[in-house]
Order: structure tokens, then sequence, then C-alpha cells
């Protein structure tokens, strides 16, 4: 059965037209050919928009919109319209869209030239945005992701370090210094980019005039840690596997809401920090997804009334922190960012006034892998971990180890 799609003339990948610049807006973009259905719920995310749009010709649209106009399709072909099509608007914090369109669709003539057009289902990627790894893999394949911004050294999913290994994903250069030449020679069709992306517009800009239109991840901006999550339903859509995404995110969901928010427990203070080289401690803000997770865990953040920055992280001194967090009753230490904390010694070697703070005494000190910031899919397992030290029952943590 031919595609509904294949009844418009064939246009370019990226239509040019002479629209007007998109400005930020919720309101869904009308498309020649196309009407809109509704936006898919979500649940968390804040930062993303899913609409979806059937084809004029899909039976279940124009029996209850009789009068639609028809002058992009012949009439004679609506009978061999696939009903099931649909093609979905991404609206990314209110102001970047995105198409995404099966491969035999044309674009709408009408589609303003600030959005960007991805095929859909996507393939040979080229994946910046290394937080978005795990989610991909949770969809069940790597297929689609042909290139890597991150070298295998610095994976810390294991089937990401695999595929590099097989040479089924390629290292194509940092997202600053991409190997032009490699993307274009194995036909990339999408760069998936961090916000890093934005130091280097002249990089954005290089990509998308060889035709590889360039989408930017901004889950890092949500402020609820299942937002961040919850993306997994946007790359779900990209690869066609929108099932597999949803019953993921409601199963990560149902973990969370039967072993934490059903059950209550007395709070207990945290800190999350680790020392830089020269003495200084560096602490989430008060509205970072890992506090949020704490919170959600609960716990309570030692530092909750940091002032509200546009950076994750605030630098403060061995004295600030020990005047906040010495009566903590749990220490966690980033190792994802510094080195690994091998024992309590170690703690105590970087300033002796751990010694005077309670968690230390009480044997209350944890570390995180390596593995929580590319971890995106599990962040349901963090929250859980969370869940354990606060409780006290600390039996199989995933990434949470306690310092001796």
């Amino acid at each position: 059965m031919k595609n509904t799609c294949l009844a418009f003339f064939l246009i370019p990948l990226i239509f040019i037209s002479c629209a007007k610049p998109l400005s930020k807006s919720d309101s869904p973009l009308e498309l020649e050919g196309y009407l809109f259905k509704s936006s898919l719920p979500l649940k968390y995310a804040k930062e993303f928009k899913i609409d979806e749009y059937h084809s004029v010709f899909d039976s279940s649209v124009t029996e209850s919109e009789p009068n639609i106009k028809t002058a992009f399709v012949d009439p004679e072909k609506s009978a061999e319209i696939n009903q099931k099509s649909s093609i979905y608007m991404i609206t990314i914090s209110g102001t970047d869209r995105y198409l995404l369109l099966p491969k035999d669709c044309a674009v709408p003539q009408n589609l303003p030239s600030k959005v960007a057009v991805i095929r859909t289902p996507v393939t040979n990627v080229y994946l910046c945005a290394s937080s978005a790894m795990a989610l991909w893999n949770r969809l069940g394949s790597l297929d689609p992701i042909k290139f890597s911004a991150v070298q295998k050294k610095d994976w810390y999913v294991p089937e990401a370090i695999r595929a590099m290994e097989e040479s089924k994903i390629l290292y194509a250069g940092k997202y600053n210094a991409p190997d032009f030449e490699l993307l274009l020679k194995e036909k990339c069709s999408l760069a998936i980019e961090s916000t890093m992306i934005y130091h280097t517009p002249q990089i954005k800009e290089k990509l998308e005039s060889l035709g590889i239109p360039v989408f930017v991840d901004k889950s890092s901006y949500e402020e609820n840690p299942l937002g961040r999550m919850e993306w997994i339903k946007l790359y779900g859509l990209m690869c066609k596997k929108q099932e597999v995404a949803e019953d993921f995110f409601q199963e990560q969901l149902t973990r969370i809401e039967t072993n934490v928010t059903s059950q209550s427990t007395i709070p207990k203070s945290v800190s999350f920090f680790y020392i830089t080289s020269n003495g200084m401690v560096v602490i989430r803000g008060s509205e970072d997804y890992i506090v949020k997770m704490i919170e959600m865990a609960g716990g309570e953040y030692a530092f909750k009334n940091t002032r509200k920055s546009s950076s994750p992280s605030v630098t403060i001194s061995m004295e600030q922190f020990y005047a906040q967090c010495a009566s903590s009753d749990i220490l966690i230490y980033n190792s994802s960012i510094d080195n690994t904390l091998h024992s309590k010694a170690e703690l105590l070697s970087k300033s002796p006034l751990f010694a005077e703070f309670k968690a230390v005494q009480a044997g209350e000190i944890w570390m995180t892998g390596k593995y929580l910031y590319q971890a995106t899919d599990r962040i349901g397992d963090m929250i859980l971990d969370l869940r354990k030290i606060v409780t006290g029952n600390t039996e199989k943590m995933i990434f949470l180890e306690r310092v001796e």
C-alpha cells in the first residue's frame, strides 16, 4: 500500500520558505496537507512538546472534517492512503522546532524555514549529547547511532563501548571539532548535540550547511529528574519505537512509586559535594536535578537555600562547607567528577575538618560511581539508592558505594 505522503511531489530535505521566523509559542503550526490531532501527554518533561498530525485524507479525520481542502493530494488516490501514518512536530523550550517526517514523505510546502526536518526512522546519527546514549540503548538497539563525539575510553555505557570496539559506532571528533569528511562519507543524517553546541555556533551552521540537521538536546534544563528520563519518548519517535519508550518510562515510574513515594520516612540531611585540587568545595545548587533526587528519596539537602544560579554547581570554601554540613547525617562524595574516594583516610587528607563531621564519625560516607551522569536511563535506580541510604536499608546498591 502506498504511503499517504507519496502523493505529494518530492522536494528537498529541508524546504526553504519565505515564512516568518518562529516566535516562542506553544500553539501548533498549521501544516498544509495535515491536520493537528493532539499533543502527546507528558508527565514530567517541560522542555519539549510533541504535536501529532494526520494527513487530511486519514478517513478518521475526513469523516469529522468533511470540508477539508485537498489541493495537495490526488483525491482518486485517497483509497490507497495508509491511515496509520502520522508526522510529529517537536518543539524544544518553546522556540526550536523539528518535524519528524517519514523518509518517503514530502515536506509541507508552508513549513517555516526555521523548522528542521528529521527523516524517520533515523539512521547514521552523530551523537554528541552523551546523556542520551543510555536512553537510545534502552530503546533496544544502538543501530541508529553511527558516530560518537565521545571516545571509547570515556564511555560508561557498556553497549556503547562494545559498539565502538566492533566499529559499529565510529569516533567522529568532539562536538566542537567534528570530522566533517567522515560524517559526509558515511552519510550522517542527523547530529544530536548537547547545549554545549551553542558555544560553537559556527559548527552547528557548518553541519546544517552540509545538509545534516542538528537537534539540540536540552534535557539538562529539566527541573525534575524524571523529566530528563522522559526524553526517551522523543527518541522513541525518532526511531519508531514509541511503545518501547512508553513501557520503559512507565516501568521506572512504577518502581519509584512502589518503593519511594508510597512509604514515609524520617528525613535525613544529605550533603553532595567534591573537593577541588585547591581545597575548595563544589556543591550542587538548590535547583539542580541531583538535589531533586535527594528530596524525592526522602532526604533534606543541606544547601537547599542556595541562591538560584545558571550553573548547576556552586563553589564555596571548606570553612563554609563545615559550617553548613558538619551536622549532616549523610555525606555523598561526587566521584563522577573528581577521582574515586578510596577510603575515609583519603577524605580526611583533603581536610582535617572532616574528622569533626557527624556523618564521618557515624560512618555515613558514600560516593557515586563514574557512570552517574551518563546513566539517564537509570535515574529511577539512583533515587532508589538514595532512598536506601536515607532509610538505612543499603543492600544491592547500584550507584552509591560506602566509603570505609
